[in-house]
Parts: C-alpha cells; structure tokens; sequence
C-alpha cells in the first residue's frame, strides 16, 4: 500500500489558491477606489491679499487678424522691445511673459512673434491660446 502524504503536493498547487486570492484582491481594490478619486473635487482658496513684492503678470494678446496687444493696449508689431520697456521684470524667470493667442491666429504668425520675443530679450513665456467668440 502506497500512502500520499500532505507533503507529497506539488508546490505549484500549494501556491496557486493563494495567488488567485492576491489577483481578487487587486481586482477589488481597483474597483471599489476608481470611483472614489473621481468623486473628489479641491478648490484652491481664494487670495484675500496679494503680495505686493511679486511682479504683475504682463500678458501679450494676439487676435485673429495678427494685431498686438500688450495689457490691454495695442502694441507695436515691429518693435516689441520698445513696447515691453516699461515692464523689466518681464520674461523673467520670476515673472513669465503670457502669450494669449486667438484660436484662429496663424500658427506661422505665432512663431513669429515667439521669435521676435526672443529676439527683444524675454526668456520665460508662456503660450496660451483663448477661443474665439463670434
């Protein structure tokens, strides 16, 4: 008579119910936290104060006929250095330069501005693009 004893398994069939108990529980665990940091919506707090030591932000508008417009007021095409003279600070790494480009300004006209930026001295931009509203 020949007895099996406990010992006598295969250590692959010992292994196998515990690794499908660890792949359930995986599958759960992405289940039922999917849904959870979805659900999970932070709004920054408002600023009462500003800090009067930080740069104003200079922003350069670009509408779709190809028109500058330096805070508001339209600029130059062809000399931005002169027109970014009042704002020193600008381009710099503490305050960036913003470019708002219009949805349908050249991708071409673009680059050339960005280019003649560089060209004026700034070394930090940001590029935005803002839609078009008819």
């Amino acid at each position: 008579m020949h007895f099996h004893r406990a010992g006598d398994k295969n250590d692959d069939q010992r292994v196998l119910p515990l690794i499908n108990m660890v792949f359930l529980l995986l599958i759960f665990f992405m289940l039922a936290g999917t849904p959870a940091a979805e659900q999970v919506k932070i709004e920054p707090p408002l600023s009462i104060n500003q800090d009067p030591s930080s740069p104003q932000a200079v922003t350069l508008s670009m509408d779709a006929q190809g028109r500058l417009f330096l805070n508001g007021e339209m600029a130059p095409q062809d000399n931005l250095q002169l027109a970014l003279a009042p704002y020193p600070e600008a381009g710099s790494t503490d305050a960036p330069l913003v470019l708002r480009a219009a949805a349908a300004a050249g991708a071409a006209e673009v680059v050339a501005v960005m280019s003649r930026l560089r060209a004026a001295g700034i070394e930090q931009l940001q590029l935005l693009t803002v839609p078009d509203h008819p």
